[in-house]
């Protein structure tokens, strides 16, 4: 077998009408049937860059064409707001226009736990028990981990609001006193205000602190660390948690990328022109193409701009068997 048969095929579309030919190279005949979750983000109130419920309705009636049933999912976040419970979530979801689809939303707030890496995620219900699972991800950038893929999707989408909060508590930092100069830049890069130098001190607010572990990220000098983990390292786990075991089929929707994610109610600036669309079986290889093909035309831009590599993740989830980043780019 030759280096090009070992490669991921990820499938680029400018747009989605010949969407049904991708869904068939990644063998949608064996979705024919099942009940099966579309996972996807809704928005946050006040966003204006989330998946367009019209873009969503298109995607739904290609699956009903193969005779499957899906319903639009996604879960309850760990901060508070609206989309923290289920119900409100579900206000969200009207609000946007994701009702009147043609398929049932389902929200969930609770898990089931499994483990990875000797840590335990709590992977939501509709989730853990689907064998089959379409995934749409609207891809942005993002404060915390530089870039919102696929492997975002499910490491945050995918779990319950407990094991979210745990993951960013466990990437809080830690200072290392004998190796700070007080440099500044922890406090520059902070997207929270959480840290401040002041009189020669290193001041840092835990209340204000989200555990995003940027700080950490742009230390030279090794003077902080992760409490536990790097959170793009438990967002690969996290996501292989939610995947391993399952045929899935990621649609990637390359358009509207913002700095910020769809969580921000203030999420621009939009940072880089409409590109298309991204079609794979492998997570890892749809999030390496979509940062390839971002940095084609903005070379960096979300590190530039999220002070943090989201290769990192992709690098993550490669190395915990969620897939490669070696793909081959189809154009239908």
């Amino acid at each position: 077998m030759g280096e090009e048969d070992r490669m991921k095929t990820v499938i680029f579309l400018e747009d989605l009408d010949k969407l049904k030919e991708a869904l068939l190279e990644f063998n949608i005949e064996e979705f024919s049937g099942k009940t099966v979750p579309l996972k996807l983000h809704m928005g946050e109130v006040k966003n204006r860059y989330y998946p367009r419920p019209s873009t969503i309705k298109m995607v739904v009636d290609q699956l009903k064409g193969f005779n499957v049933k899906p319903f639009l999912f996604d879960t309850t976040v760990a901060y508070r707001g609206l989309r923290h419970s289920q119900r409100g979530y579900e206000k969200v979801a009207a609000l946007h226009g994701f009702t009147k689809i043609g398929c049932d939303v389902v929200i969930d707030d609770k898990g089931i736990p499994v483990e990875v890496s000797n840590r335990i995620y709590e992977v939501a219900e509709h989730i853990y028990n689907a064998t089959h699972i379409v995934a749409f991800t609207h891809v942005k950038g993002h404060i915390a981990v530089g870039m919102g893929g696929a492997i975002k999707n499910f490491g945050m989408g995918g779990v319950t609001k407990e094991t979210k909060q745990r993951m960013h508590h466990n990437s809080r930092p830690v200072f290392r006193e004998r190796n700070c100069i007080r440099c500044g830049v922890c406090a520059e890069v902070c997207p929270f205000n959480a840290i401040r130098i002041r009189d020669n001190r290193w001041i840092h607010n835990l209340k204000a602190c989200f555990g995003c572990g940027v700080c950490v990220e742009n230390c030279r000098y090794a003077a902080l660390a992760y409490k536990d983990l790097d959170l793009q390292y438990a967002l690969a786990c996290a996501a292989k948690a939610c995947l391993d075991g399952k045929q899935v089929i990621y649609i990637s929707e390359l358009k509207r990328i913002a700095r910020s994610c769809d969580c921000d109610p203030s999420a621009g600036p939009i940072i880089c022109r409409d590109i298309g669309f991204l079609v794979s079986d492998d997570p890892v290889a749809v999030d390496q193409a979509s940062l390839d093909l971002i940095y084609e035309v903005e070379p960096d831009v979300f590190k530039k701009l999220n002070h943090v590599d989201p290769v990192k993740q992709i690098r993550f989830g490669e190395e915990l068997g969620l897939g490669s980043s070696r793909y081959s780019l189809k154009e239908l």
